[in-house]
């Protein structure tokens, strides 16, 4: 029998029929649309990048510029939760990305490049979190494995299809016109979310006498601190992980193999194609088993997979690890944000959600400045061990020191 979700909009809502297809127009497929459009970023921007400057720093730098700016977007997303519910915010966060990317169409300069990915950066990050914050209002712990579990099987449906039109239209036209898929199809995943969602508040149906009073921002970080630090070293290392593999599959096709943008795109959709199909599966053990019983397998077979990335050769050795790394990030679809969702007080959840994706950007930020800065003093090989070793200390720390989530709703450290 489908369980009542504590707090959903309204009290008395259940998952029914009509609900998930209105979960589907308002949430799923804008997040399939947005997952879409950030993708096509994959195969453009590194060889993009290194059209602007041959530094292997400076080319870290603009790769990362878009997660640094999720890392700072953190901060106005829990004031904008808090004060303008949660699909106002999700549309904000958007609109905060079309215009730099439209900007880009037309300048090519490094530094003016970097800036305007910055603030696409925050704009996702805004939108990032107002949707984790929906997802965790509206769905119950019981299912809430397979129901992230499928968000993360639109993110990768999203790296799948995203680097395919990337690669597609840099070849058919130049690098920028990619800037303008992304503005279209960022457009679009707009008006369904303006179309189909309520307006929803991050702490709907919370006792209002145990509410903190507005300001109480430190007292959640102190009441969560040792939660917040054991989980948040794991998701750094995790997200750096995820991170650092996009990155270093086009930079070594490129500089090392000598491979074409078409291709790399090629190769990268082909590792996105895996990563999709096990996305269910992630969300099946996160809810029969438990959410390390995910995490753990993953993340070390995705550290196995980027270290056999020295042993390519050729397009094709390259595209078996790719297919490897993505089987391998396919079984931890969903597992941040589920953890998360599941750490999440009932009260300051949008200051918490904002907390703890603050903390997986620092790890997704570092991806690609640790690949360019390794690269840049000694060889890319080596930026692909430091890579891997984050991957196994992502198993490490999770296999550990975090406690399982499924177990209850907001688990004790001992």
């Amino acid at each position: 029998m489908v369980q009542s979700c504590q707090y959903c909009i309204e009290m008395d809502i259940i998952l029914t029929s009509e609900f998930r297809n209105r979960l589907i127009f308002a949430f799923y497929i804008p997040s399939a649309l947005i997952s879409i459009a950030a993708a096509t970023m994959i195969p453009v921007l590194p060889v993009y990048a290194s059209e602007l400057t041959s530094a292997y720093f400076l080319i870290g730098i603009i790769l990362a510029a878009i997660s640094l700016g999720r890392v700072f977007g953190s901060f106005p997303a829990s004031w904008m939760l808090r004060n303008m519910g949660i699909k106002r915010t999700m549309l904000t966060g958007i609109a905060i990305t079309l215009t730099p990317m439209i900007f880009l169409f037309f300048v090519r300069n490094l530094w003016l490049t970097i800036a305007f990915l910055f603030i696409v950066g925050i704009g996702l990050a805004i939108y990032s979190i107002s949707r984790h914050a929906y997802i965790t209002v509206v769905i119950p712990l019981e299912i809430r494995g397979r129901s992230i579990g499928l968000l993360g099987g639109v993110f990768r449906m999203g790296n799948f299809i995203g680097p395919l039109i990337g690669g597609w239209v840099a070849t058919q036209f130049d690098m920028p016109s990619a800037f303008l898929a992304f503005v279209t199809i960022a457009s679009i995943s707009f008006f369904f979310i303006w179309y189909f969602m309520r307006q929803v508040d991050a702490d709907a149906y919370t006792d209002e006498k145990t509410k903190p009073e507005s300001g109480s921002y430190r007292q959640m970080l102190r009441d969560n601190q040792k939660i917040i630090t054991s989980a948040g070293f794991g998701q750094i290392f995790a997200q750096l992980t995820r991170q650092g593999w996009r990155v270093l599959i086009p930079l070594y096709g490129a500089n090392v193999l000598q491979l074409d943008v078409g291709t790399i795109g090629m190769i990268v959709a082909i590792g996105g194609a895996l990563d999709m199909l096990f996305f269910y599966a992630s969300g099946i053990i996160m809810d029969r088993f438990g959410r390390k019983w995910a995490i753990v397998p993953s993340f070390t077979l995705q550290a196995v997979g980027i270290m056999l990335i020295l042993l390519t050769s050729n397009s094709f050795t390259l595209s078996l690890v790719a297919a490897l790394i993505g089987f391998a990030n396919g079984l931890s679809s969903g597992t941040m944000m589920t953890i998360g969702s599941d750490l999440a007080p009932n009260t300051m959840r949008g200051e918490f959600l904002s907390t703890w994706n603050f903390i997986g950007d620092m790890g997704g930020v570092s991806g690609p400045i640790i690949v360019g800065s390794i690269a840049q003093v000694l060889v890319i090989q080596v930026s692909v061990l430091s890579i891997a070793s984050a991957g196994l200390g992502a198993a490490l720390l999770f296999a550990i020191f975090v406690p399982e989530t499924l177990k209850g709703r907001k688990p004790k450290l001992q």
